[in-house]
């Protein structure tokens, strides 16, 4: 994938890292071998490689990721901030984030469009499960916010869901959108988007299976430092697709 660039101080680690990602293409899906592939797995393999570790990696259902991560029956991935993530004491989350999804919500053309999420109140919205929006699906859950938020186990069953009037709102990410409509082999019936935030995502690594974590997840970032500075990432305010060069 990449010819690392071992620096000094990492070179004789021999640590492999175990990636959890959720099934989220583009970002994290199986190849036609079976194999992790995506723009996440990419970003996360040039980093740990040019770190001189190395990884092995498991896509699974969404749900499943941040229970994993935080109960180690993996290590590490690179993911959106998340209360159960962040709520471990046996988690750590790199001081800076490394890329970032745009978040959407979406509704039917002659609902009023949403710019905030305050104005969500008093609605019903549709999310996907297993996923927390970068905190946000917190705050959807508060019941002080009166909403009734239905969870799906498809992106094509969220559209449908919103076409059908059922709900008023969807919140998805872009690439979610996306892949629903590519599911369901047509265009989305009258539905128009606004996007709601642009969600940074971070490394995380569960400091009680990774030895010397402090020390491995400064050296992950000073790897991301480097492959910035030679020009092979760009900037962490670049969407996954578009931070590999």
């Amino acid at each position: 994938m990449l010819g690392s660039v071992v620096l000094p101080v990492q070179a004789a680690e021999s640590l492999s890292l175990r990636m959890a990602g959720p099934d989220f293409a583009p970002y994290y899906f199986h190849d036609a071998e079976g194999k992790p592939t995506g723009e996440l797995v990419r970003l996360y393999a040039m980093i740990v490689e040019n770190a001189g570790y190395r990884w092995q990696g498991s896509i699974i259902p969404a749900r499943r990721v941040m229970h994993g991560l935080v109960k180690g029956q993996y290590d590490s991935s690179i993911l959106v901030k998340n209360p159960l993530l962040e709520s471990s004491a046996a988690m750590m989350t790199s001081s800076i984030h490394v890329s970032e999804m745009i978040l959407n919500i979406y509704f039917h053309k002659d609902k009023p469009a949403i710019q905030g999420k305050e104005q969500l109140r008093g609605y019903s919205v549709a999310v996907m499960r297993g996923y927390g929006y970068g905190g946000l699906k917190r705050w959807l859950d508060s019941e002080y916010n009166n909403l009734s938020v239905y969870e799906l186990d498809s992106f094509a069953s969220v559209i449908r869901l919103l076409e059908s009037r059922r709900v008023d709102y969807a919140l998805l990410y872009d690439v979610n959108f996306a892949e629903g409509v590519k599911d369901l082999g047509r265009s989305a019936k009258d539905i128009k988007s606004y996007t709601l935030n642009r969600v940074p995502l971070y490394f995380h690594l569960n400091k009680d299976k990774v030895p010397n974590a402090s020390q491995v997840m400064e050296d992950l970032m000073e790897s991301y430092r480097d492959l910035m500075t030679r020009g092979l990432l760009a900037g962490s305010e670049s969407l996954p697709e578009d931070v590999i060069r």
